[in-house]
């Protein structure tokens, strides 16, 4: 353990500034507190950086490049001094939870002259801060491979309806309504009073928050309710290849689906949300595709409590296809969701072991082998 011990950030990190974003468009991203932004034509930092989340409710996020990028004045640039690992350092800062460091309440801020006093555990040997960021690194690898693949899956069965039910649609098929080819639209509920945020053994139920695609779910943000009131529930359990709308809020008009005991095998949603499932005039897969999102958000814009009803959304206005292209449809994508939802079990899986590893292996309590 002699090659472990307690530093200061300024001794093992040099840090810099970000600068107001460019105007002009190109393909270098442009990292804010949050992640990448946008893309410009220009960079100010290259090679393996480290971006930190400088200023509001981000600050103390911590992302790793080795490209070409440009940091905005939201955030902060990391590069390590000496031989040291940059891989190794984004990890030990990740895990160092910076935003418990920023000074401000209303308005968090993290700054360089703060960050060089935050004292950390460090390992000194070079060769095993290789040796720790490349394990993690490969878990990481495999996350981002498993999203892309995912962002691939989705896509394709995305151009194909668009190809078999936009572009190559008849003048001859049915103008109907959303309605017609629902078998139910529900919404569901929470207990009186509200869920208990304490409450961690009981059945997940999830919020408008956790709508936000195929097979994309935060389980950080997971809240539960009680194994009687989830049996009780008269309308809100999910079942496999449900579509989720998101009903009324910031984001009205999300959509999302999950299926194949992911996120759960058993859970619930909550009043802000729809479950919507289609009768024998469609399927599941095609209803989510056919929902367009940007449209939803119109369909009751003009309320002073801006939202999705039930009957806004059986009057929605759709083309419906004859019923045997539908089921072709449904045959050629159903595979490509549920590779989606068995991929996005496995990164869970992988997630939970790169969280389970990086404290112990960065503390030097599990050991890797050089």
């Amino acid at each position: 353990m002699t090659e472990f011990r307690e530093c200061q950030l300024r001794d093992i990190v040099c840090f810099g500034n970000g600068k107001a974003r460019p105007k002009a468009e190109g393909n270098i991203p442009v990292y804010g507190g949050n992640g990448i932004l946008e893309y410009a034509d220009q960079f100010n930092y290259d090679g393996e950086t480290i971006i930190i989340g400088r200023v509001g409710a981000y600050c103390g996020s911590v992302f790793y490049e080795n490209r070409p990028i440009w940091i905005s004045d939201n955030a902060l640039a990391a590069k390590p001094k000496g031989s040291n690992s940059t891989k190794y350092l984004y990890y030990l800062l990740k895990l160092s939870d910076l935003n418990q460091h920023a000074e401000g309440s209303s308005h968090p801020l993290i700054t360089q002259t703060l960050l060089n006093s935050v004292e950390v555990m460090y390992c000194e040997d070079v060769i095993i801060q290789k040796a720790i960021a490349e394990v993690l690194s490969s878990l990481d690898d495999k996350i981002d491979l498993l999203t892309r693949q995912n962002k691939t899956l989705e896509d394709l069965a995305q151009t194909y309806f668009r190809k078999w039910f936009v572009e190559d649609a008849s003048e001859e098929w049915e103008v109907a309504r959303l309605g017609d080819i629902l078998e139910s639209i529900e919404s569901g509920s929470r207990p009186k009073g509200g869920i208990d945020p304490e409450l961690v053994n009981g059945v997940p139920s999830i919020g408008a928050e956790s709508i936000n695609g195929l097979g994309v779910y935060d389980f950080s943000k997971t809240k539960y309710v009680t194994r009687d009131f989830f049996n009780n529930m008269r309308r809100g359990v999910v079942k496999s290849h449900d579509v989720l709308v998101y009903k009324d809020g910031a984001y009205v008009g999300r959509k999302g689906m999950f299926g194949n005991d992911f996120p759960f095998a058993e859970f619930a949603v909550n009043e802000h949300v729809f479950i919507l499932r289609s009768n024998e005039k469609a399927g599941q897969i095609f209803l989510y595709f056919l929902l367009q999102e940007e449209e939803l958000a119109q369909l009751n814009s003009n309320s002073a409590q801006p939202g999705l009803n039930q009957q806004a959304m059986k009057a929605y206005e759709i083309v419906l296809p004859p019923k045997k292209l539908i089921n072709d449809f449904e045959t050629f994508a159903e595979p490509l969701i549920d590779k989606i939802f068995e991929n996005a079990k496995q990164m869970r899986t992988l997630r939970k072991l790169r969280d389970t590893l990086l404290p112990k292996l960065i503390s030097g309590e599990v050991r890797v082998k050089q």
